[in-house]
C-alpha cells in the first residue's frame, strides 16, 4: 500500500471516529439532544413554508392560459397575460389546481418550451414586464451618439447584445456581446 493511500485511509477512519464521537456526545446529553431535534424540526418547517407557493397570488406570464373544469375536462375559462389567480395546489402528473374568482380550475404543466428563450413558466409570482420579455433575447444597440460606453466595453450602433437579466433595485441591465464579453448598463 502506498503512503498516499495510507494517509487517505487514516483520514477516513479518523473522520468516521470523530462523527461517531459527536453522535454519542449528543445522545449522552439529553438536553443537547432535545435542542438538536427541535432545531432540525424548526429548520424543516421553515424550509417547507418558504418553498410552499400554495394560497399565494400568481400572474399569467404567457399570452393565454386555458383552464379546464377538471383534469382532462373541458375548457372552462381562458386567462390572458397578467391576469391573476391563486395557486391552490400542485397535483400529480404536472397538473395545477388554481382558484379564479369563486371557481376552482385546472391546467397541465406550468411551463412550455420556447425555442428562443428555453423554458418559460406559465404562471409566476410576479407580473410579466418588458424586462422579462427581453431576458434571453438578442437586441441591437441603437444609441443617438452612435456608440455607448458600458464599463470597460465600448459598443457601437448595430452591435448585437443578449440581455441576461434586469434588476429593478439598482436599475441595471446585464448583457453579453457577440464576443462573449459580459457587461452591465445602469439606467
Amino acid at each position: 500500500m502506498s503512503v498516499g493511500r495510507q494517509f487517505k485511509r487514516v483520514g477516513e477512519i479518523s473522520a468516521a471516529i470523530g462523527l461517531w464521537r459527536l453522535v454519542l456526545w449528543i445522545v449522552s446529553k439529553p438536553i443537547l439532544l432535545l435542542i438538536v431535534l427541535v432545531g432540525v424540526l424548526l429548520a424543516l418547517i421553515g424550509i417547507n413554508s418558504a418553498t410552499d407557493q400554495t394560497g399565494k397570488t400568481h400572474y399569467v406570464n404567457v399570452n393565454s392560459l386555458v383552464l379546464l373544469d377538471a383534469p382532462f375536462g373541458k375548457q372552462a375559462k381562458t386567462l390572458h397575460l397578467n391576469d391573476s389567480l391563486v395557486l391552490v395546489r400542485e397535483m400529480s402528473d404536472q397538473w395545477m389546481q388554481v382558484a379564479v374568482e369563486d371557481d376552482t380550475l385546472y391546467f397541465k404543466e406550468n411551463f412550455h418550451h420556447d425555442p428562443d428563450q428555453g423554458y418559460i413558466y406559465k404562471i409566476a409570482r410576479t407580473p410579466f414586464t418588458k424586462w422579462k420579455a427581453l431576458e434571453g433575447r438578442k437586441v441591437v444597440l441603437n444609441h443617438p451618439d452612435g456608440y455607448f460606453e458600458a464599463g470597460t466595453l465600448m459598443l457601437k450602433n448595430g452591435d448585437a447584445l443578449e440581455v441576461i437579466s434586469y434588476s429593478k433595485s439598482d436599475r441595471s441591465i446585464r448583457f453579453r456581446t457577440r464576443e462573449a464579453s459580459n457587461g452591465e448598463i445602469f439606467n
